[in-house]
């Protein structure tokens, strides 16, 4: 019998331990931006991660969580300043969004995790001192800056979403798809301090 046992372990052990891929991918874009001094930064965007739901004032959103990193590949320190609109519409005015920056800090360990590792999703959009009203950081001369992003959708049959932060000269936008309704949200800067 203890052999049976010790045989069937060892079974279930191979064959789980046989199961486990590699860790995931989860970046959707990066993309690399110089100004005419020669600064550069890359900005990379995740897929997103989520599907809950959650309630704010008895209106049902739907949620994804998406990570940005910031990366200052130059000499030069950057400036960043994030601020969303309270409301983005998208076609009609029953379909709109709300994208929050949580105070919770991001960090690549986290990648592989549930909503990657941002918890109580409820109380995110609900209470704004779990939120940044506006996200500024400086970030030092070959230093990363992670952090969340996460949209909570009040939109019937989305569809998928993606999004990513885009630089227009130094004004900074986030461009959100969902479905076949994409818009482009002005929502700060992103300045080399020579």
């Amino acid at each position: 019998m203890k052999l049976f046992i010790s045989v069937f372990l060892l079974f279930v052990y191979l064959n789980a331990k046989g199961q486990v891929g590699p860790p995931r991918n989860w970046v959707d874009s990066e993309v690399k931006h110089t100004d005419s001094n020669g600064n550069s930064v890359m900005m990379t965007n995740s897929l997103p991660k989520g599907g809950g739901v959650v309630y704010q004032n008895e209106k049902k959103y739907g949620y994804v969580v998406f990570w940005t990193r910031m990366s200052n590949q130059s000499a030069t320190p950057i400036e960043l300043k994030v601020k969303f609109p309270e409301v983005t519409f998208f076609k009609s005015p029953d379909s709109y969004i709300k994208i929050v920056l949580p105070k919770e800090s991001m960090n690549i360990e986290k990648e592989q995790l549930f909503d990657y590792g941002l918890t109580n999703l409820q109380s995110i959009l609900n209470d704004e001192s779990n939120q940044l009203g506006i996200l500024q950081k400086k970030i030092g001369p070959k230093e990363d800056y992670l952090f969340y992003v996460t949209v909570f959708i009040h939109i019937e049959g989305s569809g998928s979403a993606r999004a990513k932060f885009e630089l227009n000269d130094k004004e900074l936008f986030y461009k959100i798809s969902m479905g076949s309704d994409t818009t482009l949200i002005p929502c700060g800067s992103l300045d080399f301090k020579n």
